[in-house]
């Protein structure tokens, strides 16, 4: 053993530096609030920590005890930071808690906590070597180094401390500070190896290598670390150092540091530092047995046998493996496999998985941890057989057997299990709920009494296998069973006598039992004895009398449900003799009318074979033998027979063998003609001439025809091919109704006959014909109206004429605009109606018509159409523009309208004369240009001061014109008297494009300018002069956002005229 040294630091940078003896068995030191404590110890020379209270225990691998006195705080948390450090490396030490107060320690780089300065570090050497190099200077790692006083040295404890190094050294080159004897400071480096760098959390973003030395001052120092190279400077006092960090940083390795030192002068010196191996590699860590990853998963034969983990790694180091809380460690081989098993009962039995952790950690102190989860199921499927509730009773009969037998029981829900039974395999899953059923096919099971054994056996996924047994009995047949008894004594025929007795019916069967005797529909039961015997009895009157023979059944039925049947033949005679009049037959129906009564009527019945019969109708007698089949059978002529309505007596008579007579007799219905048969009125309709007449109303609702006939008989009435079945009531009143739709649609003469039958099967016919006629047989328009079916202002102006066809002799009405107007039809079918043209509205739309017929016979007919109205005339051609070019005007420019345009130029008073246009329009303005052009297409134009008229007219027809006058020199005066506006709807005048412009307008001249209206808007500017002769002013009016006036004539008509316009009255 030996001495542990130990540095404590209090959050103020206080350090104080002491030793445990190795002598000392355990040693206390109190860990004070936000204090750090390092130890001289290596991970291996720690052999666990534990908690005691607030206490920390470490436990070392010599035995000895260090006790951390208030290690943590009230709430479990370490109030102080611990370290251990040894051969120049520091780790901080991170305890994690597991199952049952167990603490296990992580080793990794030191964490940032309060204020550090990098003269105060606490990094420890071997034994014989205190002095440190910082391993870090990031936020990440904490730097200690002792005291000079405590590890010597201090020119190198200072100069290490600043840059944070992570290399100790071995020797103090001792110095005077005067360099060699000559005054020179040969070059020289103060580290001496070898020298180790690794451990978590150690790397080039958080640690540094800092080596230093000796050169004459601004000397020139190159120090070269395996593949990396720093230069640097001695100071003044002859002191250089190099830092390797970052980028700088050495690779893993063992690297020898060579160091170039060129001075002032140009002495270069090559000089060896230490040895330095770097190792900030996690080992290779990998679990490849024992999880689930590998896709393993230990059953209760496996558990019981020990569970080993396997896997691969670093050769050498150390493995810790942790399931539910219990650790087993291990080294890494040489081949680089570890394992380690969990013995029996180390770890809790049952079916769970739990997570397994594994922490590899090499020798320079680089861990690595692996999480996997380990499958345990020690616990098999539950399994059970309902041996009581197979077939309900637990036993197995012959018709359960044959139908398949079905065995339950219950399981582990999803669980797999096999069932065997006679050595027959079946498999089912369990459902949801556990239960479990199998079906084994007929025939599975040997015919016999016997218990058969049923297994059911179940493994889970794990492996774990859990089997169980039970019996069922099988019981598939009735034994001995038997009748022992015959009937009806040494004959074998069951007479009176025999029958008055009863019927023993004895037998024998399987011992309980149930026998059940049928003998026609009486039953009686009986229940074997202990020796198997049986007796059941028919009473006397459970015996049917009569001759006859039939089959007794016995069924017997034993304790497990199997059934047997034995059947015998019994013989039953009771009768002195059959004797059977069939009096309801004669005629078919027991009654003889006049086809039967002329045709002879037969009398049958049934007596024993060979017996003679008496018959006896009317007073008239037969005498006749029955045949081997017992039919006797006798006919009565026709002269026998009274005819007219009665009912005589009919009597048969016969003695059997035994001198046993009987009689039977009935009576008979004779009725040979049919009485009262007469056909009143129907409910037919009459014509316009008085005739009755079945028309479409009447066939369309249905209708009724009436008579008398004898009660009872059946009535028939036909028409055309139409038959129907009256109803006669008790009266002998017949109503023959005929459906909607019975009688055939049409014009023609129908065959009328009513045919009856009375009740006794007579008939009789009465004939007549009645008129058919259920449609009007033609109804139409003629087309078009008006030409082109659509009705405009100007067709419309002088009403609207409609004609059509029609069955002759008919009315016709048209409903139209909410009335009905009457047509006139002539002789031939010709109709027409006049529509006013005050009814015709003032409309673009389609209106639905009606046209209806009432034929001679009553029937109506009608037929739909519509009558297409369009009186809304379009608005007349607005001018926007026109061009003009030194040879007159070219085109002419309106807004865009929907209608078709054409152009006339007036030529004279006597007409117009319509131009060719070309048509260019503008989108984008909403402006169509006409161009006008000749006869070939080509462009042409017109002359200054030309007067056109330009007509919008719509689909319809309908036209409105704007009346244009173009400019030319001096006055122009415009006659709209003359005979060139004749034809067109003039209901613009436009002389904005003229200057100079005379116009003058009376009430006739208005009158005669359009059809469509009796206002004409003019509009022009101030050099324009309107005379209006017959008007006065009425107001005013406002045009497109300009102010207008107008006139008023007496008879209603109007001029609307631009106020810029001078106007005289």
């Amino acid at each position: 053993m030996k001495a542990i040294d130990f540095v404590t630091r209090t959050s103020a940078g206080a350090a104080q530096y002491g030793s445990i003896s190795e002598n000392d068995s355990m040693m206390t030191l109190r860990a004070e609030p936000g204090q750090e404590l390092s130890l001289n110890l290596r991970q291996s020379e720690v052999n666990g920590y534990a908690r005691s209270g607030g206490d920390l225990q470490i436990t070392l691998a010599d035995g000895r005890v260090i006790i951390l006195e208030d290690y943590f705080g009230a709430d479990g948390v370490p109030d102080s930071r611990l370290f251990i450090s040894a051969d120049g490396y520091l780790n901080e030490v991170t305890l994690v808690e597991g199952g049952n107060g167990t603490l296990y320690a992580q080793y990794g780089p030191t964490e940032q906590w309060g204020k550090w300065s990098p003269s105060e570090e606490l990094i420890f050497l071997d034994e014989d070597e205190r002095v440190a190099a910082i391993a870090g200077t990031g936020d990440e790692n904490v730097s200690m180094l002792g005291a000079a006083a405590l590890f010597g040295g201090s020119g190198l404890a200072t100069a290490a401390g600043v840059g944070a190094a992570a290399v100790a050294a071995s020797t103090l080159i001792p110095g005077d500070g005067s360099g060699s004897g000559d005054g020179r400071i040969a070059p020289s480096v103060d580290q001496e190896g070898p020298i180790t760098l690794g451990g978590d959390g150690v790397g080039p973003d958080t640690d540094s290598v800092t080596l230093t030395g000796r050169a004459e001052p601004g000397s020139t120092v190159t120090v070269t670390l395996g593949d990396k190279s720093v230069e640097t400077t001695a100071d003044d006092e002859g002191n250089w150092q190099a830092e390797f960090a970052g980028d700088t940083f050495p690779s893993d390795g063992m690297h020898t540091v060579n160091v170039t030192v060129v001075e002032p002068d140009g002495t270069t010196s090559d000089l060896a530092g230490p040895e330095i191996t770097i190792d900030t590699t996690p080992p290779e860590t990998s679990v490849t047995q024992g999880t689930e990853a590998s896709g393993e998963i230990f059953n209760a034969e496996e558990f019981g046998q020990g569970i080993e983990l396997a896997g691969s790694g670093e050769p050498g180091a150390t493995i810790s493996v942790t399931v539910e809380g219990v650790t087993r460690e291990t080294v890494v081989s040489e081949s680089g496999s570890w394992s380690v098993t969990y013995e029996a009962g180390s770890l809790p039995e049952g079916e769970y998985t739990s997570a397994v952790t594994v922490i590899s950690r090499d020798a320079m102190g680089n861990s690595t941890t692996v999480t996997e989860s380990i499958a345990i199921d020690t616990v098999a499927n539950a399994v059970s057989i309902s041996t009581s509730q197979i077939e309900g009773d637990g036993t197995i009969n012959q018709a359960e057997e044959a139908d398949g037998t079905t065995i339950v029981g219950t399981a582990t829900p999803g669980a797999v299990v096999v069932v065997s039974v006679q050595g027959v395999e079946q498999t089912v899953t369990a459902g949801g709920d556990g239960s479990w059923s199998v079906t084994f096919a007929p025939g599975t099971l040997p015919q016999g009494t016997y218990e058969a054994e049923i297994t059911a056996s179940s493994t889970d996924a794990a492996g774990n296998v859990n089997t169980t047994t039970g019996t069922v009995q099988v019981d598939t047949r009735v034994d001995n069973f038997a009748l022992t008894s015959s009937s009806g004594g040494a004959d074998g025929v069951i007479n009176a006598q025999e029958a008055q007795s009863g019927l023993e019916v004895t037998g024998t069967s399987e011992p309980g039992s149930t026998i059940v005797v049928q003998l026609g529909s009486q039953q009686v039961t009986a229940v074997a004895g202990a020796d198997g015997s049986w007796s059941a009895t028919f009473a006397a009157t459970q015996i049917t009398p009569g001759t006859y023979t039939a089959t007794m059944t016995a069924t017997a039925t034993d304790l497990a449900g199997n059934t047997s049947t034995q059947t015998q033949s019994v013989t039953v005679d009771t009768e002195a003799g059959l004797l059977t009049l069939n009096a309801d037959q004669i005629g078919g129906d027991g009654t003889i009318n006049q086809t039967e009564a002329q045709a002879g009527v037969q009398v049958t019945g049934r007596a024993d074979p060979g017996a003679t019969v008496t018959v006896t109708l009317d007073g008239v007698a037969h005498e006749v033998v029955a045949g081997a089949n017992g039919v006797w059978t006798t006919t009565y002529a026709s002269h026998e027979i009274t005819e007219g309505v009665h009912d005589p007596v009919l009597t048969a008579t016969t003695t059997d063998a035994a001198g046993n007579a009987t009689s039977v007799s009935d009576t008979v219905h004779v009725d040979t003609r049919v009485d009262n048969l007469t056909m009143g009125g129907g409910g037919f309709a009459a014509t316009s001439d008085g005739r009755s007449v079945i028309n479409g109303d009447v066939a369309g609702s249905g209708f009724e025809l009436t008579g008398t006939v004898e009660p009872g008989s059946t009535v028939f009435v036909s028409i055309g091919g139409t038959r129907v079945e009256a109803a006669v009531d008790a009266s002998g009143n017949w109503v023959a109704s005929f459906g909607p739709g019975a009688i055939a649609g049409g014009e023609y003469d129908a065959a009328l006959t009513v045919d009856v039958t009375d009740g006794a099967g007579n008939t009789q016919s009465l004939t007549d014909t009645v008129r058919v006629d259920t449609l009007v047989n033609t109804l139409d328009k003629d087309s078009p109206v008006e030409g082109d079916n659509v009705v405009n202002a100007a067709e419309a102006s002088d009403g609207v004429t409609l004609t059509g066809k029609v069955e002759p002799g008919s009315t016709v009405t048209v409903d139209l605009f909410g009335k009905s107007y009457a047509a006139v039809v002539d002789a031939s079918g010709n109709w027409r109606v006049d529509l006013p043209a005050a009814d015709i509205p003032q409309a673009e739309e389609s209106f639905d018509m009606v046209i209806r017929a009432t034929d001679a016979a009553g029937n109506v007919s009608s037929v739909t159409d519509s009558l297409a109205i369009d009186t809304l005339v379009p608005d007349q051609p607005d001018v926007v523009g026109y061009f003009r070019d030194h040879s007159g005007n070219r085109n002419t420019t309106i807004e865009t309208t929907d209608e078709d345009i054409s152009i006339h130029r007036v030529d004279g008073p006597e007409g117009a004369q319509e131009l060719n246009l070309y048509e260019a329009k503008d989108a984008f303005l909403n402006e169509s240009t006409y161009h006008f052009l000749d006869a070939a297409g080509a462009p042409k134009s017109i002359p200054d001061g030309s007067e056109l008229v330009i007509t919008g007219t719509d689909a319809a027809g309908n036209a409105n014109s704007t009346y244009l006058v173009l400019d030319e020199a001096g006055v122009t005066t415009v006659d709209l008297g003359s005979n060139a506006v004749d034809g067109f709807n003039i209901e613009t005048v436009d002389l904005r494009f003229s200057d100079q412009t005379e116009l003058t307008i009376t009430a006739d001249m208005l009158a005669g300018l359009s059809e469509n209206s009796d206002t004409l808007l003019v509009r022009g500017g101030t050099d324009d002069t309107l005379t209006i002769s017959g008007a006065s002013k009425t107001g005013t009016k406002d045009v497109d956002g300009e102010a207008y006036s107008v006139y008023s004539f007496d008879n209603g008509s109007s001029i609307v005229v631009d106020d810029d316009i001078k106007t005289v009255i």
